[in-house]
Order: C-alpha cells, then structure tokens, then sequence
C-alpha cells in the first residue's frame, strides 16, 4: 500500500474505533509522530490573516472557505471524523471520558470543551446539534436549539484563555447542516443572528475574532450575501465589503521545494485534474455543472466527469449541445493567477523546461506557455477525430465546429437546433467524438510528436544528471485516478536518477490536495521527495517567492 493509502486506513481505522479499546502510551506516540508529519506538510491559514466583514463592539466576524483544520489559532466546533482525523485518538478518549464522567447523553445545543491534541488550536468545543429527517422543515424547537448551540459555544470560549498576542478565536463550521439535514440558508440566518446578537449582549467580551469556516463555495456565498445584507439597529455593528482571500502560511515541505527550485538546472511541470480544479475547471464539481449546463441535469448528470462514457442521450442534438457547451466553456475559460504564477517559475528555466499533463483543456496554451514545450498524452479538446478511426489522419481541429454550431445552441434545452451542425468525419462521414483517451478509439497520433520531444529531454536531463546537474519534477494535482500517466512515472524517473547517480539528481515536489500532496515516504527519507498539501493558488504562488 502506498503512503498515502496507509494514511487513508490510518484516518479510517481512527473513525471507526470505539474508545472503549485502549492504545497503549507507545502506540498513541507513535500515532502523534504520523499525524504531526502529515500536517507539517500542509499550508495553513493564519486566523489573524482573514478578513473581517462585520465588527460587533470589539469583536471582528469573518467568512472564510477552507479546511478547517490548516487554520491556525482558533478554537474549534467539532465536526466529527474530520477533527478527529486531524487531532488523533486522544480527542475521542477525551470525549469518551466526559461522557462517562457525566453519565447521559450531552444535551442538544450544550457544548463541552476540550484540548485540541494534535490540531493547530490549543482547544475543541463540542456542540450537539439538532437532527431533522431528510425533507424535514426545522420546528421552532429546531431552530432554538440551533441558535443555543452557537451561544453555548460562545459562552464556552469566553472562559479560555487568549493567545499570547490576546486574541481570542474561534471558528464556526455549518452546524447541522451536513448528515443533519439543517437547510442550509436557514441555518446561516440563523449562525449570523445569533452571534450578532450574542455580540451585542455582551460588550465585554473577551472573544476578538469569530469566522464562519465553510467548506463548499455556495455556503461560502451564502454566508457573504447574509452578512452584506444585514441590517443591524446598534451602532456598535458595522458591515465591511468582501476583502481578498487570506495567504496561507509557508510549511517546512515549502520551504524544501522552493531550496530545490533554486538549485535546479531543469524543470518538469507534471499536471493533472488538480491544476484545473484549482482554476474553478473542476470536473467533482455539481455547482459548476448545474451552473453550466442545467438542461442536462434531468438525465442525472450531476458532474463533468459523469458524462464520460454516458449513452443516454436522446438525440444527436442533445448531446452536440451538451459537448460544443464543454468545448465552448473551455475554449472561453479566463486567463488564471495560477498559471501565472505557474508561467513565471518556468521563465526561470526557458528551454530547460517541459510541460507533461493529462488535461486536455489547453489551459497552459491559453495562459501563454509555448506549444512546443508541452506534451499532451491523454489528447487535447482542440480536436475532434474521426470514432472509427478511419484514418490516422482523421483529426480536425474542434474550433471550428464550435463556432459555427453556438448561433444553434437553444438557450433553454442546450440543444442543438440546427442538424447540419452535427460535425462528420470528412473522410468516411462517420460519427466524430473529442480526441481524448476514452478507449480504443482515441487517436493520439497528433501527440506523439511532442511524446517524443519529451521523452529526448528526459533521455537529455538523464545524461546532464552524470555530470551533475539537477532537475526538478513540480508535479501539481496528480492525483490517484490515471496514476499509471504520470504520477508512477515521475517516481521511476526519481528513483532511476538515484540509482544512477547516487541520488539527488532528479526531486519530486508533489503538491495537491489529499494524495496529490503526498510522496511515498521512502523518496521524503531519502531527501528526493517533498509533498506539500493544500490549495495549489497558494501553493504555486509561494513556490514563486510571491
């Protein structure tokens, strides 16, 4: 199993433990040291570096979208198996031994504090919150108990210390709004008028910062729009605009691939589904697809990804309204900071540099980063080729097709209207699909040429490694989908350069979220290998010096 898999069943076997069986003090230990070392190699977010958006008397309250657990300093609502994954086994007996202690079951809307373990927050408040059924509306009992699970909570933090610079913070999730089924926007109406409202009560209060963690961005959007839009009697309660997004802190991994970027002499940049992703081309996301493409939802399609393979299509003109919408959201997608930053780090190497990824967006083109020093292995959506394969030949650029069929695009069903725009193969007037490896018809014969120029730059970096030069491999959002296209080849060629060299030739510098930030441990022991887990905007902009 693969250092990432072990930590998986590490988290999994964690959730699933009852804390009725004990660990011994040398396994508990050693749990501390596994758990320390994943996240030292996380970004994490400052709580003094976000933004507030409203101030109660001396009280700052914030929004802010990510990971609760990479925020540093605040004290912490627990949500469940994602605090206890991150804070270790200790949290879970804590919690088991204040319920033995009390003897019942914790009331809804009371909350309990204790330390934090292994998290970056010295402290956990527990709340239970209220549980509805699914299409269940919230009672009045319902929402009271919401709104005492947040002031309990807030009683609580008054009565712990504040750091040493005397801040005091604290940071809500979404209660209830997960497997508890809360409606979402009720439940933020609900979140903000109580704080405000607590705020307001208490004017001496110790708590200097409260921030509203969401996870997904339409909670994130939910929360902003409330708080913008209330209105507040007191004068002690002002409403600030949206302010930019907080930096993340470097980590130690950070500070590692960026010594390594320095000191190399050649550059791989080794993209997958992640680098998308992070630009807002997310093929996981149901927002994105519900935004984009709605007339196709009643065929259960939820994602990007779930049309891949999908036959249920009614009509040819449904589904070339589905693709020339994909092609057309791709091709018009905005010119990202990511890539930017991304483009920057390159011009350090110039010709020294090449670009290997699975995406067939065309994103690196379309943020100025030169054709020739890109290879495309899994296809590209420039092309549509011919399903039988008729010929190799049979590859036609897309752009064309997609511009002539927008005009017939109905606004509403997102069909196409006009028949003569389905695109045929000019050749056998056969059936066309986008030139991307889907099975056996993918036609890749117009990427081998850049295949070959990427694989004579390997065999060039292999030769220069004797003579002891350095190369890096800044492989960003590679995840465990496709591993076989470039994460196991980058850890071969890792591995390969150490053999034949005597190590530190050629380092991977893995960067993501979840596996993609993670490198076998044998390559990190080995000082060839470094994994940095987070967001990869803040990611590649720190690798940047930005």
């Amino acid at each position: 199993m693969n250092s990432w898999g072990q930590l998986e069943l590490l988290r999994q076997t964690l959730c699933r433990r009852s804390p009725e069986l004990e660990f011994s003090n040398d396994l508990l230990t050693d749990i501390d040291k596994v758990l320390s070392y994943k996240h030292s190699h996380a970004l994490l977010t400052p709580s003094a570096s976000i933004p507030h958006r409203l101030i109660s008397n001396n009280t700052r309250i914030s929004v802010w979208k990510g990971d609760i657990t990479t925020l540093t300093d605040p004290s912490h609502r627990c949500i469940d198996n994602v605090i206890h994954s991150a804070a270790g086994p200790r949290l879970r007996q804590a919690c088991y031994d204040l319920m033995i202690k009390q003897g019942h079951d914790e009331p809804v809307g009371q909350a309990k504090v204790t330390p934090g373990f292994n998290l970056n927050a010295k402290y956990v408040i527990h709340t239970v919150g209220p549980e509805l059924g699914t299409g269940q509306a919230p009672t009045a009992l319902h929402r009271k108990q919401l709104s005492d699970c947040y002031n309990s909570c807030l009683d609580a933090m008054e009565r712990l210390p504040a750091l040493l610079d005397g801040r005091k913070v604290v940071a809500f999730c979404c209660i209830s709004t997960g497997l508890f089924a809360f409606p979402p926007d009720l439940a933020a109406q609900i979140a903000i008028d109580t704080v405000v409202r607590w705020c307001v009560e208490h004017p001496e209060t110790t708590i200097t910062d409260i921030i509203f963690d969401t996870f997904l961005d339409t909670d994130f959007d939910l929360y902003n729009d409330k708080l913008s839009s209330l209105v507040q009697a007191n004068s002690a309660v002002k409403i600030l605009p949206a302010q930019p997004a907080p930096t993340p802190r470097p980590s130690p991994s950070i500070s590692t691939a960026r010594s390594w970027l320095a000191e190399a002499d050649y550059l791989i940049i080794s993209a997958g589904a992640g680098l998308s992703a992070a630009t807002g081309l997310d093929y996981t996301s149901p927002s994105l697809f519900a935004k984009n493409f709605p007339a196709f939802l009643p065929l259960g399609l939820r994602r990007l990804y779930d049309v891949f393979g999908f036959t249920g299509w009614k009509s040819p003109g449904q589904k070339w309204g589905y693709y020339f919408t994909h092609l057309n959201m791709v091709q018009t997608w905005p010119p990202s900071p990511l890539y930017a930053s991304l483009l920057r780090i390159s011009f350090r190497f110039g010709p020294r540099s090449f670009i290997r990824t699975s995406n067939a967006d065309g994103l690196f083109v379309a943020n100025a980063f030169h054709p020739s020093r890109i290879s495309t292995p899994q296809g590209q959506y420039a092309f549509l080729q011919c399903l039988a394969q008729c010929r190799r030949e049979a590859v036609f650029p897309s752009a064309p097709f997609v511009n002539a069929a927008m005009p017939f695009l109905d606004p509403v069903t997102q069909e196409l209207t006009d028949a003569s725009k389905v695109p045929s193969c000019r050749y056998c007037d056969g059936e066309l699909t986008l030139c991307v490896r889907g099975g056996d018809y993918f036609n890749d014969s117009p990427f081998q040429g850049q295949e070959r120029e990427y694989a004579r730059f390997l065999e060039h970096i292999l030769s220069e490694v004797q003579h002891g030069k350095k190369a890096v491999i800044l492989e960003l959002g590679v995840g465990l989908n496709t591993p076989a296209v470039l994460r196991w080849p980058s850890e071969e060629l890792v591995e390969g350069a150490a053999n034949a060299a005597g190590g530190g030739g050629v380092r991977l510098v893995r960067a993501g979220l979840e596996a993609a930030g993670c490198v076998p441990w044998e390559l990190e022991e080995g000082g060839v290998g470094v994994g940095v887990s987070g967001d990869l905007g803040g990611v590649v902009g720190m690798l940047g010096g930005e």
